[in-house]
C-alpha cells in the first residue's frame, strides 16, 4: 500500500490538472468554492466586478467571537467570555496546549496549484485555506478545529465537505501527519461535530477538489445559475437598483 506523503501524492501518482493560464478569478477557498458553484455570476459580481457584498450582523457577530476565542487560547484576556462558555473546558484545554507551544491560531495557510505551502497573498497562491486552530496531538496526528457561530441544522452537508477540504490541506502542509480529527464546535448550541481520517482516506478525495476549484479558476463565463436557495441569500439582487437581474423568489 502506498502512503500518500509529500513526496507521494495524488498529483504526483494521478497527475492533477494543471491548467496553461488562469481565469479571472485565479485564487479559490472553500467559501468562495461553495459560492462559485451556487452562481457562478455572484462570484463575477464580486470578484471581476469587485463590488463587495454588503456586511451582515451575523458576519459581524461571527468574527467578534472568533476574536474573543482567539484571544482568550492566547491568554490575552484572564476571563473565558460568555460567548465560548458552552465549551468552557474545550477551551481552557486549548489555553494550556497553546501555552505548551502545541496550537496554532487564526492560520492562513495559501498554497500553490500544485499544492505546495505558498504565502497567503503571493503571486503563486492559488488556494487559500484558514483554520481556527491546529493541535498538534503528536509527530503523527492533528486537530483541526473550526468555531462555528452559526446554525448546524441544515448545514451538515456543506461543513462535512469543508471539513474533508481541512483535513485534506493539513496533509498536504504536514507530510509527517498520517491522522487528522476535524472538530467543529457549534458555540451557540454547545454540540461538536468530530470526525477522523486517515491520510488514505482524506487524499482520495484530493483530485475531486482540485478539479473543482481548476473549474472555478479557470472560468471565463460566470453564466448564473438563479434558484431558489442560491438567490435567498445573495445580496445582488436586492435593493431598488440590483446588480443581477438574473434571481428568482
Amino acid at each position: 500500500m502506498i502512503k500518500l506523503t509529500q513526496s507521494t501524492r495524488p498529483d504526483s501518482e494521478d497527475g492533477l490538472l494543471k491548467p496553461e493560464k488562469f481565469g479571472p478569478v485565479p485564487t479559490w477557498s472553500y467559501s468562495a468554492l461553495k459560492t462559485f458553484e451556487e452562481c457562478p455570476y455572484r462570484t463575477y459580481i464580486q470578484r471581476v466586478k469587485k463590488i463587495p457584498e454588503p456586511p451582515s450582523p451575523a458576519a459581524d457577530r461571527g468574527t467578534v467571537i472568533h476574536k474573543l476565542a482567539e484571544e482568550f487560547v492566547k491568554g490575552e484576556i484572564g476571563e473565558l467570555p460568555a460567548e465560548l462558555e458552552k465549551f468552557e473546558d474545550e477551551f481552557h484545554e486549548l489555553r494550556t496546549l497553546f501555552a505548551d507551544a502545541k496550537v496554532e491560531l487564526e492560520g492562513e495557510w495559501g498554497f500553490s496549484i500544485e499544492w505546495e505551502p505558498v504565502g497567503w497573498m503571493v503571486p503563486q497562491t492559488w488556494a487559500r485555506i484558514k483554520l481556527d486552530a491546529l493541535v498538534h496531538q503528536d509527530d503523527t496526528s492533528a486537530r483541526v478545529i473550526d468555531f462555528k457561530t452559526g446554525k448546524k441544522f441544515g448545514n451538515e452537508i456543506p461543513h462535512a465537505q469543508q471539513c474533508l477540504l481541512y483535513a485534506i490541506a493539513t496533509f498536504f502542509r504536514y507530510p509527517e501527519l498520517q491522522y487528522v480529527r476535524t472538530e467543529l464546535w457549534y458555540l451557540d448550541k454547545g454540540e461538536s461535530t468530530l470526525r477522523g481520517f486517515t491520510r488514505e482516506e482524506a487524499m482520495q478525495f484530493a483530485p475531486g477538489f482540485h478539479s473543482r476549484a481548476v473549474g472555478m479558476t479557470t472560468c471565463e463565463d460566470f453564466t448564473p445559475t438563479p434558484s431558489k436557495d442560491a438567490c435567498r441569500w445573495c445580496p445582488y439582487g436586492k435593493g431598488e437598483h440590483p446588480e443581477c437581474t438574473w434571481g428568482v423568489k
